[in-house]
């Protein structure tokens, strides 16, 4: 029970932490052409991915129940001032064992979702990614959208995502991104 309020505790503080690095981000962001794509590694070297900027690295961590600590690394690139591309990367203290990485996929969800009363889940699908569980979604509120496909692998939550305005939602764009995300062995 301990590691489930813990794993919950994290992902609330992940959704509030995303929201205030995007308010914070695109008040300042401009990009280059998406022909400038070029792949990107984690810090860690878990994965990689292409951007189409130099993403900037935003890195916080947690102390939560027990002295364990939650980290995460997100990388913010802008994308021609129609948006955002994120890829999160959080580190859970432990691995969370088999059947709870879909609870911690929707509680991600349920979290984007319940933080603004304007959001709205426009869809979520449950897909399967390299043998590991991961969440398809979109969420909506009345001018802006989050895109996103979050995936669990080990004691590691992997967020990719789009946001920005509504009516500039361009899933080509998106599936590019996500099809550009690979895991290390």
């Amino acid at each position: 029970m301990k590691k489930v309020a813990l794993k919950k505790l994290g992902i609330w503080l992940l959704a509030i932490g995303l929201l205030a690095v995007h308010i914070l981000f695109r008040s300042t962001a401009h990009a280059a052409p998406v022909d400038t794509w070029k792949q990107f590694y984690s810090q860690d070297g878990r994965c990689s991915i292409s951007f189409p900027v130099q993403p900037t690295l935003v890195q916080q961590s947690l102390k939560v129940a027990d002295g364990q600590t939650l980290t995460y690394d997100i990388y913010l690139a802008p994308f021609e001032e129609k948006g955002v591309f994120m890829l999160l990367v959080a580190t859970y203290p432990q691995t969370l064992a088999g059947g709870h990485e879909i609870a911690g996929l929707e509680g991600l969800l349920k979290g984007l979702v319940g933080h603004n009363a304007e959001n709205k889940l426009v869809f979520a699908n449950l897909v399967d990614y390299a043998g590991k569980p991961a969440m398809n979604f979109l969420v909506q509120s009345l001018s802006n959208y989050f895109r996103g496909h979050a995936l669990m692998s080990g004691n590691k939550l992997f967020l990719i995502a789009m946001e920005g305005r509504k009516a500039e939602l361009d899933e080509k764009t998106f599936n590019r991104f996500l099809e550009s995300f690979n895991l290390s062995k």
